[in-house]
């Protein structure tokens, strides 16, 4: 129920609840935290064949949006979570987490999955 509840709240997103699935975890940087990685399928629009518009708050995310899977395949060679990392012009389009992240790891999986796992 949090992973359906903060997306929403953070994205605008609703989830499929009957997709929601825990992939991994890793330690948070904070005593005694567990940061949690979750996937699931956003419920579309139109038959389910068009992505849900995304609807987010500014002071709370910076960027939320929608990205293919060529596209973020095409990218996984760069990324960095350096405090003091400078990102390519083409990083400040898309900018991917470093490999030792939990978020990496669950865009990494997502993109190189069979395509017929669109969402």
């Amino acid at each position: 129920d949090c992973c359906i509840r903060e997306t929403f709240e953070e994205s605008g997103v609703q989830l499929d609840r009957s997709t929601v699935e825990f992939r991994k975890s890793q330690p948070w940087p904070f005593p005694r935290s567990l940061m949690v990685g979750f996937r699931a399928k956003a419920v579309g629009i139109d038959d389910e064949s068009t992505l849900p518009r995304i609807n987010f708050d500014e002071i709370e995310m910076e960027d939320v949006r929608w990205f293919a899977k060529d596209y973020v395949r095409e990218r996984l060679d760069g990324g960095s979570t350096a405090l003091m990392y400078n990102p390519t012009e083409d990083e400040m389009e898309f900018h991917i987490p470093g490999k030792a992240s939990l978020a990496r790891a669950l865009i990494t999986e997502w993109a190189l999955e069979d395509e017929s796992s669109n969402r």
